[in-house]
């Protein structure tokens, strides 16, 4: 008797928790805070007379490298996740003011944040073709991600070469 209400147990859990459509923004969600949280940390550290420094004449500078981000968010997001027009209408970043990046980059992950925060598990496993390869809606919050922690790592760089301590690594 025992194992059988164990048994019974373990299936109305099973069942409960597998009629529920948001394990991936469940998983996903507090990982993207996260990394946004530290990306935000990263941006407001570097002080704005150093936000044009580059390491060599033909790298980004470090508003380029964050502005990039913010342009390419935007686009993987509104074009393959959501399926809509970029609502970044100034696709000219350039000259902008450390507040004014900082600003772009809260409104992106707010964004992106939003359509993670509200994406239903069939929905993330759609197909989309990206870069010529058919995959699924949650592989590219997973670009996302991976893109944003790649210029991240590059502007910790810039951050050193200048001798300004980068906030401690949160990624867990």
């Amino acid at each position: 008797m025992r194992y059988f209400l164990f048994f019974l147990f373990f299936v109305s859990t099973h069942l409960a928790f597998g009629q529920r459509d948001d394990y991936f923004s469940r998983q996903y969600v507090p990982m993207w805070q996260r990394a946004m949280e530290y990306t935000m940390e990263l941006a407001e550290a570097m002080p704005e007379e150093y936000y044009n420094y580059r390491p060599k004449p033909e790298m980004l500078s470090f508003s380029q490298q964050m502005t990039h981000l913010v342009k390419n968010l935007y686009w993987l997001n509104s074009t393959y996740v959501k399926g809509e027009m970029n609502p970044l209408k100034d696709d000219d970043l350039e000259g902008k003011s450390k507040e004014e990046i900082e600003k772009l980059l809260k409104d992106v992950f707010d964004y992106v944040l939003q359509t993670a925060m509200t994406i239903q598990d069939k929905e993330s496993r759609a197909p989309v073709k990206f870069a010529g390869e058919i995959m699924n809606k949650e592989r590219i919050f997973y670009l996302m991600r991976d893109h944003m922690s790649h210029h991240r790592g590059q502007c910790i760089i810039y951050l050193r070469m200048n001798n300004i301590r980068p906030p401690l690594y949160r990624g867990w």
